[in-house]
């Protein structure tokens, strides 16, 4: 009877070692969820990933533009803008969560501005977006290029075994 109460406590501490693991794992993805810019931490609470405050529509804002950026495959002309960017998307994410703590009543002005700056950033994510496809070439372009090879391809063919 002994050794049974035994390998229960063990299962049981096991499945509780288990149980603290699947939590720590899952705050910890939620944390990285809810990063502006990856691979640098937020402060902004895990309850901005579905609040509906003001504030945590903004920091949604900002990460879905941080997600963009990192979709890019910044040319070189563009990666200081995309590294400007990120650094500002940080900083207004940081300024952001300040604001958030501070009394209803002097939030207001703050949070005009800052509305202000996350569109700003917005716009310029779209523009750095739209001027990486301008460099990238049109369907069309791609299309010729590749009209091009095959024509090559079938001349090299029709010369016969080097």
């Amino acid at each position: 009877m002994g050794d049974f109460f035994v390998g229960l406590i063990i299962v049981l501490g096991v499945l509780a070692v288990l149980a603290i693991m699947a939590v720590v794992g899952a705050q910890m993805a939620l944390n990285r969820h809810n990063r502006v810019v990856s691979g640098t931490r937020s402060a902004a609470p895990s309850s901005w990933l579905a609040s509906p405050r003001p504030e945590a529509q903004l920091h949604r804002r900002l990460r879905a533009a941080g997600r963009r950026l990192e979709l890019l495959a910044a040319s070189e002309s563009l990666v200081e803008v995309v590294g400007r960017l990120r650094s500002e998307l940080v900083e207004v994410d940081t300024h952001l969560v300040t604001v958030s703590r501070r009394p209803a009543s002097s939030r207001r002005q703050d949070r005009r501005e800052l509305t202000k700056q996350v569109s700003e950033i917005e716009d310029l994510v779209r523009r750095v977006e739209e001027r990486e496809r301008s460099q990238a070439g049109s369907l069309n372009d791609l299309s010729d290029r590749l009209d091009m090879l095959e024509a090559a391809d079938e001349e090299l063919r029709g010369l016969g075994p080097g």
